[in-house]
């Protein structure tokens, strides 16, 4: 699979791919490189350069140096086209070369400033690495920032995040779901002692933090924004990753933002880390 915002963001990355290690692959000490990961190392190789054969028939022209994540150390793998047609790519992983991920780790390549840097780790580990993080407003925080003057409440920038978001964008767009949870209407709604309406939180569906990526287009807009009960809004963070795609896709069923940012559900998935990743 090839890196989205998410990942190259993280990473500060060109271009980069990742997949799950099978155990057959872990057993036997290689990976076949498809699709992206294939893509990436012969661009950061070159296809003359990369040896066709077994690696006995030419250990140094297989030799390969990669920069290991996170630590940056240089290490070097076997990477070959076993068979004449050059239509399998390997990637030979050891312990003592240094890289050998265990099955189901997702392992990972991506290309910066001239150099490919290949790391693993837990598939668990990958999603808290690449989920988003919480940018949206509860009712509370609309209360308390709507009874501000009128420039002060205008705009809000939380300390722990870059990007400014509008309160009354999400407070117009409560009055329009006429307070009830845009995922599910039925859905059942305390009201809140604070407000005297029922309580909802607002919901950035592409995360106002990747606002950099949009420079022409506000994420803060009345259409990106969606009031969800407290349930279905935490179901989006924190459930398993099935649960939270069902959530995300009736989400951007519903209005076309997705069209309007140039963006597909896979990539949506991406963004809140909840693709499905296989190899």
């Amino acid at each position: 699979m090839r890196f989205g915002l998410v990942q190259n963001e993280k990473f500060g990355s060109i271009d980069g791919s990742y997949s799950l290690v099978t155990q057959r692959e872990y057993e036997d000490s290689q990976i076949t490189a498809t699709d992206a990961e294939a893509e990436i190392l012969v661009s950061a190789f070159g296809k003359e350069n990369i040896h066709v054969g077994n690696v006995g028939s030419g250990r140094e022209a297989a030799r390969k140096e990669f920069r290991l994540y996170p630590t940056g150390e240089r290490i070097y793998l076997n990477l070959v086209y076993p068979k004449p047609s050059r239509s399998e790519l390997r990637l030979y992983i050891s312990k003592s070369a240094g890289y050998k991920p265990k099955p189901n780790f997702v392992w990972f390549l991506f290309y910066k400033v001239n150099e490919l840097w290949i790391g693993a780790m837990p598939e668990a580990e990958w999603r808290k690495e690449n989920s988003v993080y919480r940018d949206d407003f509860t009712q509370e925080d609309l209360d308390k920032y709507l009874e501000e003057d009128d420039e002060t409440a205008k705009r809000v920038l939380v300390s722990q995040q870059r990007f400014e978001r509008d309160p009354r964008i999400a407070k117009r767009r409560m009055e329009i779901s006429k307070y009830k949870c845009e995922y599910d209407p039925s859905h059942k709604l305390f009201i809140s002692r604070f407000s005297g309406v029922p309580f909802l939180e607002s919901h950035h569906l592409v995360p106002i933090r990747y606002q950099l990526h949009f420079p022409n287009k506000s994420l803060d807009s009345i259409h990106n924004v969606y009031c969800l009960c407290p349930y279905c809004h935490r179901a989006i963070h924190h459930a398993e990753e099935s649960t939270a795609r069902d959530l995300l896709s009736e989400l951007s069923s519903r209005r076309p933002i997705l069209a309007q940012f140039k963006l597909d559900i896979d990539e949506l998935f991406r963004l809140y880390s909840v693709e499905l990743i296989t190899r």
